[in-house]
């Protein structure tokens, strides 16, 4: 890293679910889903169309394969991002992290 460079680190639960809220609240229809490909729009008005297997409490844990239309995708979904393989987007540098909790006791 150069000197004015950092590798920042999150607790991915604490802020996926924190996105997730904000999302929700902003007036987002949140899906619980697994990400599996994107079609691109075929003309400038049209629609992304998401491929996704669903996990909701209509497939009882065995998920269904579906589609959704939408104007807008945030690829937020980490270093080995499917959004970003999904449109090709190409090799970016990255660094591999490992963060570890350990319970340390009182007399310690």
């Amino acid at each position: 890293l150069k000197p004015h460079e950092y590798i920042g680190m999150v607790r991915r639960e604490v802020l996926d679910a924190y996105l997730r809220d904000r999302a929700a609240e902003a007036g987002a229809s949140v899906l619980n889903g697994l990400f599996l490909k994107m079609d691109m729009p075929k003309a400038p008005n049209s629609p992304y169309v998401l491929h996704y297997t669903s996990y909701d409490s209509k497939t009882n844990g065995a998920g269904e394969k579906r589609t959704l239309e939408v104007d807008a995708v945030i690829g937020a979904d980490g270093a080995n991002s499917r959004v970003a393989k999904s449109i090709n987007a190409g090799d970016y540098e990255y660094a591999i992290a490992f963060q570890e909790r350990i319970k340390i006791s009182d007399d310690k």
